[in-house]
């Protein structure tokens, strides 16, 4: 049998961090761009809410209400988060100052679990699992970079003089 799991081991390796990386920063994008696209308020083409200034009050609201931000806080920290939602994703997925939007994403669930959930890292059924989900590709990304398939990558080798 362990013959086999080494050859599985070694086909496993043969995947391509790029590979790897840009599955992550896919996965990491998705769930920060659908929440930021509830709190934009019209704008919508081609599927997609542009009116990055215009937040929905109800999200005003919400962050007030339910998460807790002080009254005088609560409408420049959704409009924060709307931005922080719609930029942080698109650097991601094309892999543009990718560290720094994995940083900003990472920041973003920090303050989501430490501030509005803390009370969820003790409880098994809690919010910290899916944070989890969100940190770990956040934090590949942040710590081995975009990798091949990004333009961080491309602009670098550009960048660098040639051998000849």
């Amino acid at each position: 049998m362990t013959a086999y799991y080494q050859k599985f081991v070694q086909l496993a390796e043969l995947i391509p961090y790029a590979v790897l990386a840009f599955v992550a920063r896919i996965a990491a994008a998705v769930p920060f761009w659908r929440s930021g696209q509830t709190k934009l308020d019209g704008g919508e083409f081609l599927g997609v809410n542009w009116n990055i200034f215009g937040v929905v009050e109800k999200k005003i609201y919400l962050f007030e209400n339910v998460f807790g931000i002080p009254a005088l806080l609560a409408p420049a920290m959704t409009h924060f988060a709307a931005l922080g939602e719609f930029f942080f994703p698109i650097l991601l997925v094309f892999g543009f100052a990718t560290r720094f939007g994995a940083l900003g994403l990472l920041g973003m669930t920090a303050f989501i679990q430490f501030y509005v959930f803390p009370g969820d890292l003790l409880n098994p059924n809690g919010n910290w699992s899916l944070h989890l989900l969100w940190a770990a590709p956040l934090l590949l990304v942040l710590a081995r970079g975009p990798g091949a398939f990004s333009l961080d990558y491309l602009l670098g080798k550009r960048a660098k003089p040639s051998a000849s």
